[in-house]
């Protein structure tokens, strides 16, 4: 069953409405008519089941017959990404969507090179992140911040901070993230690495340095991996659950 994103705004009783791209997609590409089975999610972390009433590419409204509402994650992951160039940060924005993200803060730090225009930027991600959530039939979208500079990060109300840094060389992840749940912050670094001033600050805000192995990972790569490994920790990558 294809799945759309909807504005909880525009939902009136039993009847949904969809309008711009969701309804273009859905009439103009799918080819969706009355009577075909939907599944809507909005960004509360509900579901809904229903059929196309009408359609056309201006508007489309869906019955709905049923609903719920996902759990949440008792160890919530906010990624904390330097910006990094090119298409990359696309790509990363679409695979933390996938992995199961609940947050995802960019980052301006000292030699990140990403130079694109970033009202344009934050509006391209939020896209990509919605369409990877349709496709790996997530339930809540990942929030998306503006860009901001690595020393206005705030790292209030995470329980566990974690910088994967590649100057640490033992440290492994720590063993609390599976016996004491808690939101967690990730940060990660851009290709060209952290400056030793921004390692003493996130020493200073209770980031803690982690290895993520022997070899030199693209920055990319290093984000992915730590999300694997937190997820997994965390206990969510394990048995399919709905999120």
């Amino acid at each position: 069953m294809r799945r759309f994103f909807v504005d909880p705004r525009a939902i009136d009783g039993q009847i949904a409405r969809l309008d711009g791209d969701e309804a273009r997609h859905l009439v103009s590409v799918l080819r969706l008519r009355a009577g075909a089975g939907v599944e809507l999610f909005d960004a509360t972390g509900t579901v809904y089941r229903g059929r196309v009433l009408r359609a056309t590419p201006a508007t489309v409204e869906v019955e709905i017959t049923e609903r719920h509402h996902a759990a949440s994650s008792a160890s919530p992951i906010t990624l904390a990404m330097a910006l990094i160039k090119g298409r990359k940060m696309d790509t990363l924005v679409r695979r933390a969507t996938e992995l199961g993200v609940a947050r995802f803060i960019p980052l301006r730090s000292r030699y990140c090179e990403n130079r694109g225009r970033r009202d344009r930027q934050r509006e391209r991600w939020h896209r990509i992140m919605l369409q990877a959530c349709k496709q790996c039939r997530r339930v809540t979208p990942m929030e998306i911040d503006p860009v901001q500079a690595l020393s206005e990060l705030d790292p209030a109300g995470y329980r566990h901070r974690i910088m994967a840094w590649e100057g640490e060389k033992l440290a492994g992840f720590p063993s609390e993230l599976a016996t004491d749940p808690g939101p967690v912050c990730l940060l990660v670094g851009p290709e060209g690495g952290f400056h030793a001033d921004e390692v003493a600050l996130a020493r200073s805000h209770g980031f803690t340095p982690v290895c993520l192995g022997p070899l030199v990972l693209p920055a990319e790569t290093a984000a992915l991996t730590a999300i694997a490994i937190t997820g997994h920790l965390c206990g969510w990558l394990g048995p399919a659950r709905e999120r």
